[in-house]
């Protein structure tokens, strides 16, 4: 595989670790602008443009527990891109050398 198209991968797979975090920290910040109140328990009503999102912000923030799963490609995806880094270097300083 080629390493630009192992580097998109492995950004992708930290995108991906990374998103049900993004999805909380969104809602909260969505929650907290409205003065509405977010919690686990049960959806709380929150009026927006006069439609009711606290369903929405519920799931956006329940997503969070997803993370328990994506941190293996975040972990994974930070780790990788720290290995292409090191063989970056590697490889340059092995052309200096010559």
């Amino acid at each position: 595989m080629k390493t630009s198209r192992r580097i998109w991968l492995l950004i992708l797979m930290v995108v991906i670790g990374t998103a049900p975090l993004a999805s909380v920290a969104l809602a909260g910040l969505i929650a907290d602008w409205n003065g509405c109140a977010l919690h686990e328990g049960f959806a709380q009503p929150c009026i927006l443009f006069g439609t009711d999102i606290g369903g929405v912000l519920y799931t956006m923030a329940v997503m969070g527990w997803l993370m328990l799963i994506s941190l293996f490609f975040l972990g994974g995806g930070l780790l990788g891109l720290a290995w292409e880094g090191v063989m970056l270097i590697a490889r340059r300083m092995s052309r200096r050398q010559r």
